[in-house]
């Protein structure tokens, strides 16, 4: 018997009182999205700047440590496809806006209260660097908006690329445009891309091997809480969410969890009081939105490729 069938049968069972698998849930959940994404993440993030940057150079360090904050999307994602359940490419579209209040509104206040330096403060001093990441995070958000709403009204019954191509060239289009932008934007400030980030590792890959396996058990948890609460709630999160309420539980849920890594990234970024380390944080924003848009392409075609039709 699978994890998820074994929560339904034990929270149907009559033995357990009715708030046993809401207990469940967020005592799972909650240790994962708190404690262990980010302590994992953050670990990840190490050894992938030590890597691009023995390897590439140390400009390409942001982009890649934003980059690779959205493990936790691809993750979450390619489980739920491979449990035939289209929903999971809700996920990076959803963590589009997540990543936005927590990199620009919780983790400066969150660094204030906790360091000694950064936070608001840097906020205003860098308010050109501010402008430009958000800006582009905010239409990258869009553009992910306008795809959830076109995958949720092809409702999923087939995925067929006459249901699926405006979602898809909205993700493409934001991936396109944002990679223009970022080379641009490379060339005109490559002094703030290649100044110190804080990272100190130099790429280990044992330890980025483990930070992985530990994200994909993660990963697997979540979705099978997320299946099962589909299943015991479905009648009721119906009214709320309407008949996609796997996806929707990806979209609001499932996404303020996984971009809780640029929340600890973008955290130990701003106690750093410098232009490259207020960058890095800020580049949770724009970075891992087209990160996120690129994910989701690969969710899109992967499941036009192999007929998913599971909410």
């Amino acid at each position: 018997m699978d994890f998820v069938t074994f929560l339904i049968d034990l929270a149907q069972s009559g033995e357990t009182p009715s708030w046993f698998f809401p207990l469940v849930a967020l005592a799972i959940g909650g240790s994962i999205g708190w404690f262990v994404l980010p302590w994992s993440s953050d670990g990840m993030a190490d050894e992938v700047a030590g890597l691009v940057g023995r390897h590439f150079g140390r400009r390409f360090r942001p982009l890649a440590v934003s980059a690779g904050t959205n493990f936790p999307e691809l993750l979450l994602m390619l489980y739920a496809l491979a449990l035939g359940q289209w929903g999971g490419i809700a996920n990076p579209l959803g963590s589009n806006f997540a990543n936005i209040y927590l990199v620009v509104l919780i983790a400066p206040i969150w660094a204030q209260i906790t360091g000694s330096g950064g936070g608001l403060m840097q906020l205003r001093r860098e308010f050109h660097l501010v402008r430009k990441h958000v800006l582009m995070a905010v239409g990258l958000w869009l553009l992910s908006r306008f795809a959830m709403t076109g995958l949720v009204e092809s409702n999923g019954s087939l995925f067929e690329w006459s249901a699926v191509q405006i979602p898809l060239a909205y993700c493409g289009g934001g991936v396109l445009f944002f990679l223009w932008w970022a080379r641009r934007d490379q060339r005109k400030n490559p002094e703030i891309y290649a100044g110190d980030d804080g990272f100190q590792s130099s790429g280990r890959w044992p330890r980025l091997i483990f930070m992985l396996l530990i994200l994909g058990a993660s990963s697997a948890l979540l979705n099978w809480l997320f299946l099962a609460g589909t299943e015991l709630y479905k009648e009721d999160l119906s009214h709320l969410l309407g008949r996609s309420v796997f996806a929707y539980l990806h979209y609001f849920v499932g996404a303020l969890v996984t971009s809780l890594p640029e929340l600890t990234v973008a955290v130990r970024a701003f106690r750093r009081s410098t232009s490259s380390s207020a960058n890095l944080a800020l580049a949770g924003t724009s970075v891992s939105n087209a990160t996120n848009l690129g994910i989701a392409m690969l969710g899109i075609l992967l499941a036009l490729l192999f007929q998913i039709s599971g909410e």
